[in-house]
């Protein structure tokens, strides 16, 4: 539960952070966080050896690469959802099993709901372009 407490505080400070010092003024920004998100679970598949679970997770990658580069070009709020998305993703390898240390999966869920959340909150609010 430290893990997600930790992750959620990180993902909120991260958003705000970023958007305090003006870098969220385009989505570029926006779709290279999504696309970096995505690839730690590849990267701790390869560590593990296992060819199939790193396949797999490289195709996941590609996913939300792809949502990435869909959300720069048509809009934020896609982003955003990726990043829930990708939260609810975290959510579920906390309980199957994932590559990587055992507190990943709940850090880096909380971390992607917060920062999607508070992306929308910037949104709604007009404070980021979308």
């Amino acid at each position: 539960m430290i893990a997600a407490l930790i992750g959620a505080i990180a993902g909120g400070g991260v958003m705000l952070a970023l958007w305090r010092v003006g870098m969220l003024s385009e989505r570029s920004g926006l779709a290279v966080l999504l696309a970096a998100i995505a690839a730690f679970y590849p990267v701790f598949a390869a560590q593990n050896g296992n060819i199939a679970e790193t396949l797999l997770h490289v195709a996941i990658f590609a996913a939300f690469s792809g949502l990435a580069l869909t959300g720069f070009r048509r809009g934020a709020y896609i982003i955003a959802g990726g990043l829930i998305g990708h939260g609810v993703f975290d959510a579920g390898l906390y309980f199957l099993g994932a590559p990587g240390p055992v507190w990943w999966p709940a850090f880096c869920g909380a971390f992607d709901i917060m920062a999607g959340g508070v992306l929308i909150r910037l949104l709604q609010s007009r404070k980021v372009p979308q």
